[in-house]
C-alpha cells in the first residue's frame, strides 16, 4: 500500500495544484493524499490570501484525504528549514511510502546530484562558494555557481549553463531541498517528480495553469471574481468567495505595514541583533531604515542588499513581528515538528488517520482537546513553544479579517475540517 505526501501551500488552490495532486495519486497508485501545508504565513513572508482551514477545505475537495499544517517555525523559513520541516512531518507519521513535487525540470537524477553536494559541502564546493560570497555575490547565485563549477569539473559531461539554470528555478530549488532533507533524515520515503506545466512560479499573467502568484495579483483588480474563476477548480473558488463574503480575506501584505513599522520604530538594534536571520550588522540597517521609510516596501528597498534580497527581508520581517529569535530557531532545528496538526481530513483520510494514530512517533492533534496535552505542565518546552508560535501566528492573522471576525484563541476552538 502507498501514501503519497505534498507539501503545499495553496494559497490559494489552483488548477496546477489540482493536476499535480491527480498526477502524484496516478504516478504512486497511493490510496491516499496526505498534504502537509503552510499555516496563515507562507515561506515567501506574507500572509496566506485566506485562512489555513479554509485552504485546507480547498484541498480535501479537491482530492487531497489528510491536510496537515507545517508548524509556523518552518513555514516561514528559507527552503531548506522549510523543505527539513515538511519531510520530517511527512516522516513522523509513519505511514507516507512516497513524496511527491513538482519542478522545472523532469531529470530526477540531476536534482539528486545537486542534493548530494549541498548535503555533504565538498571542501572544493565550499572554497568557490566562499570566493563568490566575498566577491559580493548573492546567495543563491553564489551557491547555484559554486554547485555548477563543481559538477561540470567532476562529471566532465554536464553543461554548467544547465545546471546553474537547474539550480535558479523556484520549483527546482524546493525539489533539491526535499532530495536533502530525506537524504539528511535517512527517510525511506521515495521521491517522485513531476514536470510543472503551464505558467511559472512567478509568472503574474492570467494564462493556461496560472501560478498562484498572478491569482493573488488578479484582487486588485474590481473584477476579481471573474477574472480568476477560469483558473480554480469550482470548489476552491465557491470556498474563496465564501471566506471573503464573510469578511476573512484577501488578506494581503499591506495589511503587515503598520504594526510592522510600528514594532521596528520601538525596538532597539540589540533587541533587532537577537532576531534570527538577522546577521552582519544588518540590525542598524533595519534601525535606520524604519526611521527613515513612509510604507513597507520603502523600508524593504533601503534594507535590501546583494546579500539580503526582498524574499529574504520580508521573512525576517515576520521573524520580527513574531520574536522568532536566533535561539528559539535553534531549538525548532533541534527536535523538527513535534507534533502532527491536523486542519482537515476525507472519508478516506479518517482511515488513514487510524493508522497514523498506532504509528506516528510525535502527538497527534486532532481535535481541539488534544491541545490540553501540549498545555499541560508534562508537555515538551519547546513543543509547547512551537504551538504558542502557531496560536500566535493565527490571533495576528485574524486582526486583518473584518471587524466581527478578529476574536482571538481560534487555534483552541476551531475543529478539523470533515468533509463528505
Amino acid at each position: 500500500m502507498s501514501i503519497v505526501g505534498i507539501v503545499a501551500e495553496y494559497n490559494p488552490f489552483h488548477n496546477g495544484h489540482l493536476y499535480h495532486l491527480e498526477q502524484a495519486r496516478m504516478a504512486t497508485g497511493a490510496e491516499a493524499v496526505v498534504c502537509v501545508m503552510s499555516g496563515n504565513f507562507v515561506q515567501r513572508g506574507e500572509p496566506a490570501i485566506i485562512d489555513k482551514w479554509a485552504r485546507a477545505e480547498m484541498a480535501l475537495r479537491c482530492g487531497a484525504d489528510l491536510v496537515f499544517e507545517l508548524p509556523f517555525c518552518f513555514a516561514v523559513r528559507s527552503a531548506y528549514n522549510f523543505a527539513l520541516g515538511a519531510v520530517q512531518t511527512l516522516d513522523r507519521t509513519g505511514v507516507v511510502t512516497h513524496i511527491c513535487f513538482g519542478a522545472e525540470t523532469p531529470d530526477l537524477p540531476l536534482l539528486q546530484q545537486i542534493a548530494f553536494i549541498l548535503s555533504e559541502e565538498p571542501e572544493e564546493f565550499r572554497t568557490r562558494l566562499k570566493a563568490l560570497l566575498d566577491q559580493g555575490h548573492n546567495y543563491p547565485l553564489a551557491r547555484a555557481s559554486a554547485v555548477s563549477s563543481y559538477l561540470s569539473y567532476h562529471t566532465r559531461t554536464l553543461d554548467p549553463n544547465q545546471v546553474l539554470t537547474t539550480m535558479m528555478g523556484p520549483n527546482n530549488i524546493l525539489a533539491i531541498e526535499y532530495l536533502r532533507a530525506l537524504r539528511e533524515t535517512k527517510s525511506s520515503i521515495v521521491p517522485v517528480l513531476i514536470p510543472r506545466v503551464g505558467s511559472g512560479y512567478h509568472d503574474t499573467s492570467l494564462t493556461s495553469y496560472a501560478s498562484a502568484t498572478a491569482i493573488r495579483g488578479a484582487f486588485s483588480d474590481p473584477n476579481w471574481d471573474k477574472l480568476v474563476k477560469p483558473y480554480l477548480p469550482s470548489p476552491s473558488h465557491e470556498i474563496l468567495l465564501r471566506e471573503i463574503d464573510q469578511g476573512k480575506g484577501p488578506v494581503q501584505e499591506k495589511h503587515l505595514e503598520p504594526v510592522l513599522l510600528a514594532l521596528l520604530r520601538r525596538m532597539t538594534a540589540s533587541e533587532l541583533a537577537a532576531i534570527h536571520d538577522i546577521t552582519e550588522g544588518l540590525e542598524h540597517r533595519i534601525k535606520k531604515a524604519a526611521r527613515q521609510s513612509n510604507s513597507l516596501i520603502h523600508l524593504k528597498n533601503l534594507v535590501k542588499t546583494k546579500r539580503y534580497n526582498l524574499t529574504r527581508i520580508n521573512r525576517i520581517l515576520l521573524y520580527v513581528l513574531f520574536n522568532l529569535t536566533k535561539t528559539r530557531a535553534a531549538s525548532f532545528d533541534e527536535t523538527g515538528p513535534a507534533y502532527l496538526r491536523l486542519l482537515g481530513l476525507s472519508p478516506s483520510g479518517q482511515k488513514i488517520l487510524l493508522k497514523i494514530k498506532s504509528k506516528c512517533r510525535i502527538l497527534l492533534i486532532n481535535r481541539v482537546k488534544t491541545v490540553n496535552k501540549l498545555l499541560s505542565p508534562q508537555s515538551h518546552p519547546v513543543a509547547r513553544d512551537m504551538f504558542d508560535l502557531d496560536v500566535l501566528a493565527t490571533d495576528i492573522y485574524s486582526l486583518f479579517f473584518a471587524e466581527a471576525q478578529r476574536q482571538g484563541g481560534r487555534d483552541y476552538t476551531v475543529s478539523p475540517i470533515r468533509i463528505r
